[in-house]
C-alpha cells in the first residue's frame, strides 16, 4: 500500500512525518520501482505499527523512539501490551 493509502487510514498523520519515520528507520517499507521513480509499499504489519505508535505520539505525548520500540516490543510479546485507558492501582 502506498503512502496516500496509509495516510488515509491513520488520522492525523501527515507525508512529512510518514516519510521521517521511513528514514529513521523506524519502519521498512519495501521499495518499488515504477519507470524511473521509487515508491514505499508499505504492508498491513507497517501500517499497524505506525497507527499504535502514532496513537502513543499523538494522544499521550510519548517520544518517536519509545513510541516504536513499545510498539515493537508488543508486537515480540503480546503479554507486554500496555493499558493505557486506566490508571494504575496505588494501593500503599
Amino acid at each position: 500500500m502506498y503512502a496516500g493509502e496509509v495516510l488515509k487510514r491513520i488520522n492525523g498523520l501527515t507525508n512529512d512525518r510518514l516519510t521521517y519515520f521511513v528514514r529513521a528507520g523506524y519502519v521498512r517499507p519495501k521499495r518499488i520501482k515504477r519507470k524511473s521513480l521509487y515508491f514505499n509499499d508499505f504492508s498491513e504489519e507497517d501500517v499497524e505499527v505506525i497507527r499504535r505508535a502514532w496513537e502513543l505520539i499523538s494522544a499521550h505525548d510519548v517520544r518517536i523512539r519509545a513510541a516504536f520500540e513499545r510498539v515493537r516490543k508488543e508486537t515480540e510479546d503480546p503479554q507486554l501490551t500496555l493499558n493505557l485507558r486506566t490508571p494504575p492501582n496505588n494501593s500503599d
